[in-house]
């Protein structure tokens, strides 16, 4: 069957649209290896760390499981005009992927 111009470029952006989503589905993995990189100067970001740095700031476990924890608040946790934090200069999507692996610690 042939299909027409239009209808082919129907189906290609369709199929586009899918693998996009997917691309940037959140991602814990990501999102561990940015905890590690960027955050555990300042926080214990690893499930059983070795060592914890001393400076009283909540683990990422302890972040997980605060009570009424949502991803919409650790969105602005991470906004450095609304917290302690540095400005990472983090887009949406290493947002979401740091969001995901807190929340992937979640023990209760």
């Amino acid at each position: 069957m042939r299909r027409t111009a239009p209808a082919r470029l129907a189906l290609a952006i369709a199929c586009t649209a899918g693998i996009s989503s997917a691309a940037l589905a959140q991602s814990p993995e990501r999102g561990a290896e940015l905890a590690k990189r960027w955050c555990a100067n300042c926080h214990v970001v690893e499930r059983s760390p070795a060592t914890a740095p001393a400076n009283g700031l909540p683990t990422f476990i302890a972040l997980a499981n605060a009570p009424g924890q949502t991803a919409d608040h650790l969105r602005a946790a991470m906004n450095p005009q609304h917290s302690r934090m540095p400005d990472f200069s983090l887009g949406k999507q290493p947002q979401d992927d740091l969001i995901a692996y807190i929340l992937s610690l979640r023990t209760k």
